[in-house]
């Protein structure tokens, strides 16, 4: 099989992608052979650690390497759509974090440049690569919950001490709406399709007194098929005790599944006489960040090498994007705002 070669940019939660170089990790046909970031002590000792002897501060010295197929944008959220930009016009293959861009304009620019280059952009939304909700999937497909008529999702993360490490998250600021609650956006878009409409509240805590905009959002959504789901996304908050970062629920016609865990009525039976079942697939898998990139990394090969095609493309992060979007609007005039979905 094909080796392909990976350029990163920036070493934050990008070095995650760093551990394809590690001997567990063999059997990954992806290497980092260069790495870019503009704190060059930084970049110098991640050099050293991992063997890796192509550095630079310059993303355009990155991209215009002749050596690499791959650039890995983990960068801050405002830069990632002229990178992909450039990186796609440089022939490279993109992986990268979120958010793929922040306006409607940088949404269809990237959605026209790969389509033109014919290029593998995948955003690299972690949840993807969650065992247990990969397993809530195939159930739902199964068709063993009969027909899902509601979902929720959250993201619960005091993002203070995420601010003293990343401090542009605070400077220029990163957005919460495109950079944080995307991510239950893209996990109840994978389970029940494109998001119609919401209603947004958004509220600045002042937890972090710092951050100079909304840190908490309260969503309501509308499914393209009629049904409905609910998103809480919080950040500026006080970690609370007990509560798991990221929390999902399915609700269909014979079952439920929460967090772990599904529970169904028996054949022609009646809800107090429902059984529970675990449905986690793979306890012994890495988890955590780490263990969600490492399959991330397995997945971009199969689309460069085997065309497969990407989780979260081009036109599911330009429609994650507009669903972020009209949560701002919402929460400017109060209204439920329409999200467009066609790119």
């Amino acid at each position: 099989m094909k080796e392909l070669r990976l350029g990163l940019a920036g070493l934050g939660h990008g070095e995650t992608l760093i551990q394809a170089n590690r001997p567990e990790h063999e059997d990954i046909p992806i290497k980092v052979t260069a790495l870019c970031d503009t704190d060059p002590e930084r970049l110098r000792a991640a050099g050293d650690q991992h063997g890796i002897q192509n550095l630079t501060t310059s993303f355009s010295e990155l991209i215009a390497r002749d050596d690499i197929d791959i650039v890995g944008i983990y960068t801050p959220g405002p830069l990632h759509a002229a990178q992909v930009l450039q990186a796609l016009d440089a022939g490279k293959h993109v992986m990268m974090t979120k958010a793929m861009a922040y306006t409607m304009q940088e949404a269809e620019s990237l959605v026209e440049a790969v389509d033109r280059t014919g290029l593998v952009l995948l955003i690299t939304q972690t949840l993807r690569g969650r065992y247990d909700l990969m397993d809530a999937k195939r159930v739902c497909d199964s068709g063993a919950l009969g027909e899902l008529f509601m979902a929720e999702a959250a993201y619960t993360h005091d993002l203070r001490p995420v601010y003293q490490r990343t401090p542009w998250r605070v400077s220029m600021p990163q957005d919460l709406l495109l950079g944080g609650a995307c991510h239950p956006i893209d996990c109840l878009r994978w389970f029940m399709g494109d998001i119609k409409e919401v209603h947004c509240y958004g509220i600045r805590s002042g937890i972090a007194p710092e951050y100079p905009q909304e840190d908490n959002f309260v969503i309501n959504v509308k499914f393209a098929s009629g049904k409905i789901g609910h998103i809480n996304s919080f950040h500026g908050i006080v970690d609370p005790p007990g509560v798991p970062m990221n929390g999902f629920a399915v609700y269909g016609m014979k079952g439920t599944i929460r967090d772990g865990v599904m529970r169904f009525d028996p054949e022609n039976g009646i809800p107090k006489r429902t059984y529970t079942a675990e449905y986690r697939s793979d306890a012994s898998a890495i988890r955590g960040h780490r263990g969600e990139m490492a399959i991330m990394l397995r997945h971009m090969a199969d689309c460069v090498i085997n065309g497969a095609t990407p989780w979260v493309g081009v036109r599911d992060g330009a429609s994650v994007v507009s669903t972020g979007l009209a949560c701002w609007e919402s929460i400017r005039t109060g209204q439920a705002i329409k999200v467009r979905n066609k790119f």
